[in-house]
């Protein structure tokens, strides 16, 4: 659903007996999505990413939250999970 400059109906009773949904999003589709993630690989554009042990996690998420994080992407490396 893509933004619309007035509001519109929708048949709620229809909707709802057919168990339909009405969704929108900022992110685009996949076709954009592909698009975005292809001019990255040939740019060599890649996230500030740091891997980070499941025991990380919550610390990493306060971080995060007080704005302490910066612009960086934090990645748990799913084997520490036993650790857990």
């Amino acid at each position: 659903l893509g933004g619309v400059p007035k509001p519109y109906e929708l048949p709620a009773f229809s909707l709802l007996f057919s168990g339909a949904r009405v969704e929108g999003s900022l992110i685009g589709g996949c076709d954009l999505t592909q698009e975005m993630l292809e001019f990255c690989h040939a740019n060599k554009v890649a996230p500030d990413l740091e891997i980070i042990s499941a025991k990380e996690a919550e610390a990493a998420l306060h971080k995060l939250h007080e704005g302490a994080g910066g612009a960086k992407r934090f990645v748990i490396k799913m084997d520490t999970l036993k650790e857990m």
